[in-house]
């Protein structure tokens, strides 16, 4: 079986490594998120052939590996993720592949696996000065709500420091408190990991920022380097009822913290259809790709 343990932050030297010998890196492979998802659910990570393997145990039993990071060797890191599933005799699938590795899965390990494209998992990737300029006709919405905004507010940006992360907790606790959705549960969870993540803020080499009304945090964003040319953003919060206020925030994040990047991944929609028409009137510049895979069969061969 792989050795599997609970993530540390001492880990955050080799596990950037193996993400760095990706091409292009989305949400499953960056250490925050690892290290920040671990308030929700028992995940562990481990060196298996030179590869980083992540193994996600969910609330209800489930579980997820992630596809193996790194230049090391992924057919027989593949292999041992199949010997631990089947050890450990629960249901486990394979996430977080782009159409290569599911390619590869498929080749090697066919007979195992049920693989499928997952659209609600793909990443959204936006190139950086479409964010901070909001150039052309189909931007004027966003630019409608930004103008709104400084016109209507007495408002300015700051940057996310360990002196207003508590203020960021108190806007995501009441953030939580005020929303309707339906499924109340997955925003608890959701809470539980951006508390984790301002927990260990700076230990993870966040960068956040924060918009203040008449002195109050209204709307928070922050995330990580997950390459030297795409930054992930993580988490964003903002009260629904301050026009403008998603919109400011988004762009003032970019502009003021990451124009050194190219691109942004502003990561999933989750099938959430009001989330995806928001992200979608960004016009992503990639749509990357994911596909998953449910293991179905004990009988396997290379």
């Amino acid at each position: 079986m792989i050795d599997f343990r609970s993530p540390d932050l001492s880990d955050e030297k080799w596990i950037k490594e193996k993400i760095s010998q990706i091409d292009f890196p989305t949400c499953e492979y960056s250490f925050g998120n690892i290290y920040s998802y671990t308030a929700i659910m028992d995940i562990g990570v481990a060196k298996c052939y030179g590869c980083l393997v992540t193994r996600c145990t969910f609330r209800d039993g489930f579980v997820e590996y992630c596809f193996p990071a790194g230049n090391g060797d992924t057919v027989n890191a593949l292999r041992e993720i199949i010997d631990d599933g089947i050890e450990n005799g629960i249901p486990f699938g394979i996430f977080g592949m782009n159409k290569n590795d599911a390619e590869l899965l498929s080749k090697h390990y066919s007979d195992c696996f049920d693989i499928h494209y997952e659209r609600d998992m793909c990443d959204y990737i936006y190139l950086s000065d479409d964010l901070i300029n909001l150039k052309g006709k189909k931007y004027q919405p966003k630019r409608n709500h930004i103008s709104f905004f400084e016109k209507n507010f007495n408002w300015r940006y700051e940057k996310i420091s360990a002196e207003n992360i508590p203020e960021c907790v108190e806007m995501a606790e009441k953030w939580l408190e005020l929303s309707q959705h339906e499924d109340k549960e997955s925003l608890i969870q959701e809470f539980e990991i951006i508390r984790r993540a301002f927990d260990f803020y700076d230990a993870l080499g966040f960068k956040g920022g924060l918009l203040r009304v008449d002195g109050r945090v209204v709307a928070f964003t922050m995330g990580e380097a997950v390459s030297d040319d795409v930054f992930c953003v993580h988490f964003e919060k903002a009260y629904s009822d301050i026009r403008g206020a998603y919109p400011m925030i988004n762009r003032q994040f970019v502009m003021n913290e990451l124009s050194e990047y190219k691109y942004i991944n502003r990561e999933d929609d989750t099938g959430s259809e009001n989330l995806r028409k928001a992200k979608l009137s960004y016009y992503p510049a990639i749509l990357a790709d994911k596909y998953e895979a449910t293991y179905i069969n004990e009988d396997y061969s290379e």
